[in-house]
């Protein structure tokens, strides 16, 4: 969580790869993919079930755990919840429902818990959302969160919260802390890059 300023595009320094023996977690397992939305929910269902995430890093009998292996099961995942969600050509893009119907399917089902949309149109909306999230990650719940800008939208997910950090995981590979102010004002160009700064919705676990 030390503050080392951030780089030319506006994230975090400091920030931290997500591996699996040298193979990121990342959409389409290089970047080269708009899977934002299929992706982070891939890698929060393996947070919250440690079966699921076996048969992604080791294949079925546990053994295939090779990085080249697991990057191809990993693609291949979020490949089938895009398609689930409706998600759009090319592998880019998913619309809200279909956000939140993945999430049901594939973390839901873990977890017990039915995740709701929730807009954020202002910092009122975001300052008050922001103890139901933190709820929600103390119990073991991971948060999708979207972000948008003037050049387009993303989809990362608050994973953790200590004091008054909040950690994101961003499925371009990376994790990073960003403070409730960020969250709250605008700055979630931290956990991506400058063009991306505003929180514009969460989905809750109920």
């Amino acid at each position: 969580m030390n503050d080392q300023g951030l780089a030319p595009d506006g994230s975090n320094n400091n920030k931290d790869f997500v591996t699996f023996d040298g193979q990121r977690w990342i959409q389409g397992g290089d970047g080269s993919e708009g899977t934002c939305v299929a992706s982070p929910t891939v890698t929060f269902r393996a947070m919250v079930d440690p079966l699921y995430a076996l048969d992604l890093t080791g294949g079925p009998d546990g053994q295939q755990d090779d990085p080249d292996a697991f990057r191809q099961r990993l693609v291949a995942e979020q490949h089938r919840l895009h398609t689930e969600g409706d998600g759009g050509e090319n592998w880019g893009g998913m619309g809200s429902e279909g956000q939140e119907r993945i999430n049901d399917a594939a973390v839901g089902s873990a977890t017990g818990s039915d995740y709701e949309r929730q807009d954020l149109d202002s910092t009122a909306d975001r300052r008050a959302v922001l103890t139901e999230v933190e709820k929600s990650v103390a119990q073991g719940r991971p948060v999708p969160v979207d972000v948008s800008g003037k050049e387009g939208a993303h989809a990362m997910t608050i994973i953790a919260q200590e004091g008054d950090m909040l950690q994101v995981y961003n499925p371009w590979g990376s994790t990073t802390w960003v403070s409730e102010d960020d969250f709250i004002n605008g700055h979630m160009g931290k956990a991506s890059n400058s063009d991306l700064p505003n929180a514009y919705s969460v989905c809750l676990p109920r």
